[in-house]
């Protein structure tokens, strides 16, 4: 029921908010998420509260959600073909309403919306499509299924440095997807962390905190993270899983993570059954046209089924942006001259 509030009372709010201004101040905002963000919340708290409820009340349960699905939130309209590849978005009716919405509710369970400077050259939203021969990589993994991970691996989870180079940001605490087009109804599925640790065994669970795994940058972060650090970021003595505030997180990617030795039979196998748990827990979320999903990084990991190879034209079509408590973020860990992009 919270679910449903919070998406009529940001629709009421960014309905209100577009009638009062041009195109080009809609463009204009969407350089500056935080501004547009608290303006935003706002009218949001004026909705919630017509509707007995409180952004107290959303943010609580926000946080403790693996994800929030959120239906009819924003209206797709106006939408030119599918865009072949994560950047430009179009700047149409649509896909901005998609994004100011995607704003305010971060803005509302007081999450900045962020991007890095490593991946997609810092662009706030990106487009999710399939994209045409020739990308090498990048066109099989658009048109392939994608296993359970958490977006940013090889950052740290909030609160915590990288060893080597304390400028590095931490992963996001959310993955924000709004929807434009999906014909195929091809789901996004998300692992909530709680079903994965029952199914992990107690000897387990203790491998998978330990530091005892290498991880590397994931695909879309990897020539970024090459020419800003010099090199790959490649994560040595890392552990997966992490007990914060009696709460369990997670870091994971199947595809840039293993073991740091060969014979560490009992670190492999851990890893293995997280694997195995990640196959048997996964709930399909088919998003719809107007649908905007929020998946917690720390405590969901997340992919979806496959595309398909077909691009463009009237295919499917997501945006997404991340989400980061950011109160506490230090200075230098964002690129200077930026409102919203982090380091690296």
């Amino acid at each position: 029921m919270i679910s449903v509030i919070f998406s009529q009372a940001v629709r009421a709010a960014v309905t209100n908010w577009r009638a009062g201004v041009t195109f080009e101040q809609m463009l204009d905002s969407l350089s500056r998420p935080r501004e547009l963000g608290k303006e935003l919340v706002l009218t949001i708290e004026d909705e919630l509260k017509k509707r007995d409820c409180s952004r107290a009340k959303v943010q609580d349960f926000a946080w403790t959600q693996p994800y929030l699905k959120l239906e009819d939130i924003f209206q797709p309209s106006d939408l030119p073909d599918t865009p072949t590849d994560f950047c430009p978005v179009p700047n149409v009716e649509g896909t901005v309403l998609a994004r100011v919405t995607a704003i305010a509710c971060l803005a509302t369970i007081n999450s900045a919306t962020v991007s890095y400077g490593s991946e997609n050259e810092g662009e706030l939203f990106v487009n999710l499509v399939v994209f045409p021969p020739g990308r090498g990589k990048f066109t099989d993994k658009s048109a392939d299924k994608m296993s359970g991970h958490t977006d940013g691996v090889s950052f740290p989870v909030r609160g915590q440095h990288n060893p080597m180079n304390n400028r590095i940001a931490p992963s996001p605490d959310f993955v924000c997807l709004s929807a434009l087009r999906n014909p195929k109804q091809v789901p996004t599925t998300v692992m909530p962390l709680d079903q994965l640790m029952g199914q992990l065994s107690t000897e387990h669970i203790e491998q998978l905190q330990k530091p005892q795994y290498i991880i590397g940058s994931q695909l879309t972060f990897r020539d970024g993270i090459t020419k800003i650090l010099g090199e790959e970021l490649i994560v040595d003595d890392a552990q997966l899983l992490f007990s914060i505030n009696q709460n369990w997180w997670i870091r994971f990617s199947h595809s840039v993570t293993q073991p740091a030795e060969i014979e560490q039979h009992l670190a492999q196998e851990a890893m293995d059954s997280l694997k195995n748990a990640c196959i048997n827990s996964a709930i399909e979320l088919p998003l719809q046209p107007g649908d905007i999903a929020l998946v917690n990084n720390r405590i969901a990991l997340h992919g979806r089924s496959e595309p398909g190879n077909e691009y463009g034209g009237q295919t499917r079509w997501l945006l997404r942006t991340y989400g980061l408590d950011a109160s506490d973020i230090a200075p230098e860990k964002w690129h200077k001259d930026s409102a919203f992009m982090l380091y690296p």
